[in-house]
């Protein structure tokens, strides 16, 4: 396992065990259904952390679709960017923390893909000549 993977699985598993400290955190705060939705959104990330050990690829691509939904998630609502205006609470705190381990995980698995590309079969560079 190279560096670039070794990268995404910690984002993926940092990403998993900084949810334990948000679910506390909103549990009071979002009405109950929105809640359960983000519930099973962290429970996706489990799932994600336990694929990283057993199929990695897979879990590099289910992590980068939880990265885009949360991080759509967290900039479609302007209560958080007043959050994280209103100074530096345990809420903002959250806020930026979460968006910036899905924006890294976001790039390290763009990079992933990029990377596998280029060793690709339809790379030109590793077709044979002749």
């Amino acid at each position: 396992m190279g560096r670039l993977e070794q990268g995404i699985q910690a984002v993926i598993l940092l990403a998993t065990i900084f949810g334990v400290p948000f679910l506390y955190e909103v549990y009071p705060v979002l009405p109950q259904p929105i809640f359960y939705t983000v519930a099973i959104g962290w429970v996706l990330f489990v799932v994600d952390s336990v694929l990283t050990f057993v199929r990695p690829r897979a879990s590099y691509y289910l992590g980068l679709v939880l990265a885009v939904a949360a991080f759509g998630a967290t900039v479609s609502q302007p209560a958080h960017f007043a959050l994280v205006n209103g100074g530096l609470t345990a809420a903002a705190v959250t806020i930026l923390v979460g968006s910036g381990l899905e924006i890294i995980l976001i790039l390290l698995v763009l990079a992933f893909i990029v990377a596998g590309r280029k060793k690709g079969q339809w790379d030109v560079s590793s077709t044979p000549q002749g």
